[in-house]
């Protein structure tokens, strides 16, 4: 993300929406062919890409 840029906040309706930087929108012009500003996830989604283990079952315990 560009300095100063940030998440956007989660809407009412649980979708988290992630800009693109120019290197990003790039990347998916060309892979895609088509043009993209962000990302957007939902929460769940976005859980199963930060932790996908725990995103499969809420009430597993963390083991270090």
């Amino acid at each position: 993300m560009k300095p100063g840029s940030r998440m956007d906040t989660p809407a009412q309706n649980g979708i988290f929406r992630l800009p693109l930087t120019d290197a990003q929108r790039s990347a998916v012009k060309a892979v895609t062919g088509r043009d993209g500003e962000s990302i957007e996830l939902t929460v769940e989604e976005l859980e199963q890409r930060i932790m996908p283990r725990l995103a499969s079952n809420h009430n597993e315990t963390r083991l270090r």
